[in-house]
């Protein structure tokens, strides 16, 4: 039997909980908020996963509570979350054990996430028409939902880009700094990729435009609030970043404000899927209104959320699935098929046309009783849940406070000894990588305790290979008057990263201290190509040209002219 609903129409908590929370008005505070303050994501970063604990962790562990809580959930959803688990989870392994696909596995996630991201809120666009009594014509519903497609195709189009790994990108994804795995985009071609953006914008203004007039048309004014803050989400998620790409690439990507980072949308979508999830479970009678009874909502969401995220790591490399290290690209592929998992579970679980999803978000009609938990006495399950989600929850407060305060703060101090003890406890819990180790081989460097740093950045390389630990070790050797072995060590970087500025830099030294001039002549421009806007590199090029003698010598002209035309020595000269 349906319950009255009228005064409680359009808001689901209320209109400060829903507009803050669900249509993303918060979202724009912490804009707001964050530029203000003017913080680096260099300060703020490593404490981002203490707020993913409490926000993305739980928002994966709220899908799972609905595929699993009750048996009429398992009943319906039980067959799908198994089917999708095998597929996703068996490509995971699969990419680990051969080492192959994880690249694409990864690329298909980021291009995903963000029509995950824009598919919710359409759905809460429908959902908020509906229960305003809203005339939904299929012409209307299909102007809505070609918005929303249409702000995707630009973030598509603008990823896939051939020039993709520049700064305008939203996503951060094409210039991932992982050795091991890299968003691949399609590499459309940006003459192309610029006529698609404006045809694509150019769509998106006239159908959303329509759309607005219809909502202002066929819903009461105040039933439209929550469906014009949607609809503005949307735009500001992921219009307003192609667009500031386009026109001010400088303010989007990593050098870009911290306001603008894309993380805080993520963090927004999982607050606006807890709030989502809260009221469907608190609809059909899971939890109620009582602090208990959330709290308890709560704990399982962030218990299976860190559950799913935590152990596929542990189980990976203690083991023995694979030696690529967490930070290294691991945590990209468990990114992945968490991510993917996810997303297909959400597709079958949220649908309006549904009887349990309508009757929850739109009727508000009191659920039959095998759609309700039984939370009488402590099930073998729910004691598991709580055991293995306190070890998770327990591994990855570990992980973010010994990554920031264990890692990054004791660098900054200097601190040898907590650093040890930071190496200790990750590779206790499976998250032992290069950077740790590469940042005590840099303190044992520079107090001249050369051995001891070798023994770190072979050990690092030992984990996994990295430029900056083989540029570590040809500079221990540079210092010894090594340079075979220097020189050596920094092929050994270029064999990892062949652009990496430093390391033919360092190399060009070398090679110049072994009495080749035009090879390093050669060396150092193929460094300052690599990185034209360091200066440093230019005015050692220079010198290396004075070095060179002046005769009439074919090799030496050509080096020099070679350079010119290249255009990159510097116009200062």
């Amino acid at each position: 039997m349906s319950s009255p609903v009228g005064a409680n129409r359009p808001w689901l908590f209320g209109p400060a909980v829903d507009l803050l929370f669900g249509c993303g008005i918060g979202y724009a505070l912490l804009v707001v908020v964050l530029a203000a303050l003017g913080l680096g994501m260099d300060r703020i970063h490593g404490w981002l996963p203490f707020v993913i604990l409490v926000t993305g962790l739980p928002h994966y562990g709220a899908t799972l509570e609905r595929v699993y809580s009750t048996p009429a959930a398992r009943k319906r959803y039980g067959r799908y979350s198994l089917l999708f688990g095998l597929l996703v989870w068996g490509a995971f392994v699969g990419t680990l054990v051969s080492g192959k696909g994880a690249t694409a596995l990864v690329t298909l996630y980021l291009t995903w996430s963000p029509w995950h991201y824009a598919a919710q809120n359409f759905g809460l666009v429908m959902m908020f028409l509906r229960r305003a009594r809203a005339e939904v014509s299929p012409t209307f519903r299909l102007l809505v939902k070609s918005s929303f497609v249409l702000s995707f195709l630009l973030v598509f189009v603008n990823i896939h880009r051939g020039s993709s790994a520049s700064v305008n990108d939203p996503l951060y994804a094409a210039p991932s700094a992982r050795d091991a795995v890299r968003f691949a985009p399609l590499g459309i071609p940006d003459a192309l990729s610029n006529v698609l953006v404006v045809a694509f914008g150019a769509a998106y203004l006239v159908v959303t435009i329509a759309c607005l007039v219809l909502v202002f048309k066929r819903t009461p004014s105040g039933a439209r609030a929550p469906i014009l803050a949607l609809l503005a989400s949307q735009s500001v998620w992921f219009v307003l970043p192609v667009a500031l790409g386009q026109f001010v690439p400088e303010w989007v990507g990593p050098m870009g404000p911290v306001a603008l980072a894309f993380i805080w949308v993520a963090i927004a979508h999982s607050v606006q899927y807890l709030w989502i999830s809260l009221h469907f479970a608190r609809a059909s009678g899971r939890t109620d209104t009582t602090y208990r009874s959330i709290a308890r909502y709560f704990s399982f969401a962030v218990f299976a959320g860190a559950a799913l995220w935590v152990f596929p790591v542990l189980a990976s490399v203690k083991g023995g699935l694979t030696r690529m290290p967490h930070e290294s690209g691991l945590d990209m592929v468990v990114a992945a098929a968490v991510n993917l998992h996810h997303f297909l579970l959400d597709g079958v679980i949220w649908k309006l046309r549904d009887a349990p999803v309508r009757e929850a978000l739109v009727d508000e009609q009191t659920p039959p009783a095998n759609e309700k938990s039984s939370r009488v006495g402590l099930s073998f399950g729910r004691v598991l849940l709580a055991s293995v989600g306190t070890i998770a929850v327990a591994s990855w407060i570990i992980a973010a406070w010994e990554q920031e305060v264990g890692r990054r703060h004791s660098v900054a101090k200097g601190d040898l000894a907590r650093l040890e003890m930071a190496a200790r406890r990750l590779t206790m819990i499976g998250r032992d990588g290069p950077r740790i180790h590469q940042a005590i081989a840099k303190i044992h460097k520079n107090r001249g305790e050369y051995d001891a740093a070798l023994v770190r950045y072979r050990r690092s390389i030992e984990l996994w290979p990295t430029a900056s630990a083989w540029v570590g070790i040809g500079k221990i050797h540079e210092v010894r008057g090594q340079f075979a072995e220097a020189r050596n060590a920094y092929e050994a970087a270029l064999s990892v990263e062949p652009n990496h500025a430093s390391a033919l830099d360092d190399l060009a030294h070398v090679i110049a201290a072994q009495g080749d001039l035009e090879g390093a002549v050669r060396m150092q421009r193929r460094a300052i190509i690599a990185a034209p806007d360091r200066m440093d590199l230019r005015r050692r090029y220079d010198a290396l040209l004075v070095k060179l003698p002046i005769a009439a010598d074919d090799a030496t002209e050509e080096i020099i002219v070679d350079v010119y035309d290249a255009g990159v020595v510097d116009s200062e000269r």
